[in-house]
């Protein structure tokens, strides 16, 4: 008898137990499926770019991608130290970022220093490339005072640019107006792709760029923090524009000679549009070549200078 009801106690316990276990599995599988059920929204959420800041607001995030031009360049973001750049990675980017302004700097011991202020917007990536201008550039005169085009036939094409260029400033100095079909001719440039443009009225003294490839493929340079235009005006100067050209390998960027320099100055404005300058003469008319990195100087009319800009 005391087997058996031993047996009988055993074997209630036994289902007393395993009923507890099954209870107790659905409590934790319905706790489970609840913690899913109430996770899902969030890591939605999370995959779809919102996150929480420390005050429980919830924003989407945007992303930054900025490069340098310049080997071995030092990007700052907000004052801390993000990346060296080299040969294979030019570029930092950023993503996960609360819309709002960084502070970018990009620096390199020997070049003027590029900072900006650049806006970063929600499901949105900010682009910017660094504009890195030597601050003592590699200069050479290569020809000085009594030179003779046919005793120099490496540079006789370059001198006779820059000579044409010089001859009708000077006789347009005498205009009262100068006609369109005119700034197009002699006034206007247009990269390799003729895609970018700049223009300038000598008359005005007002430098413009263009973007001629259509709104929907408009690039991040011809943009602001509200909106992207066709049309920018770049450069209204107070002193006559000599001359003016795109700088070497880059479509964001445009070399003018105004007063005694010639100057770099980005297309983008955003942040503040950057000048830096190139060279300092006297009256300097300048010319480049499409396959250097460098741009040839008129100096007082008689002395050629060579400026590399890598």
């Amino acid at each position: 008898m005391q087997i058996l009801t031993g047996f009988t106690f055993d074997g209630f316990s036994a289902i007393i137990f395993i009923m507890m276990s099954l209870r107790k599995r659905r409590i934790i599988l319905a706790i489970c499926v609840l913690a899913f059920l109430l996770a899902v929204p969030a890591i939605l959420l999370y995959t779809d770019g919102y996150r929480i800041d420390s005050t429980f607001h919830l924003y989407k995030t945007g992303g930054l991608y900025v490069s340098s031009p310049i080997s071995g360049s030092t990007i700052f973001v907000n004052n801390i130290e993000k990346k060296q750049t080299n040969i294979l990675q030019s570029g930092l980017f950023l993503q996960s970022l609360k819309p709002g302004k960084y502070a970018v700097l990009i620096a390199k011991d020997g070049y003027w220093p590029w900072l900006k202020n650049l806006e970063v917007k929600e499901e949105m990536v900010t682009e910017a490339r660094a504009m890195l201008v030597p601050k003592e550039p590699e200069a050479k005169i290569l020809l000085r005072e009594n030179y003779s085009p046919l005793e120099i036939p490496d540079y006789d094409e370059i001198l006779k640019t820059l000579k044409e260029i010089n001859e009708k400033l000077g006789i347009d100095k005498k205009k009262k107006s100068i006609p369109e079909e005119e700034i197009e001719k002699n006034y206007t440039r247009l990269t390799t792709n003729e895609k970018e443009k700049i223009w300038w009225n000598p008359k005005e003294n007002k430098l413009w760029a263009e973007w001629a490839g259509g709104q929907d493929s408009i690039p991040y340079f011809f943009c602001d923090d509200k909106s992207c235009n066709e049309k920018t005006l770049i450069l209204d100067s107070k002193y006559e524009i000599r001359n003016a050209d795109f700088y070497p390998k880059r479509k964001d960027i445009v070399i003018v000679a105004v007063q005694n320099g010639i100057f770099a100055i980005e297309i983008d404005s955003r942040g503040g549009r950057l000048l830096q300058p190139i060279y300092k003469g006297k009256n300097p008319i300048f010319t480049t070549n499409k396959n250097e990195n460098a741009i040839y100087i008129l100096e007082e009319e008689n002395i050629l200078i060579k400026i590399k800009l890598e």
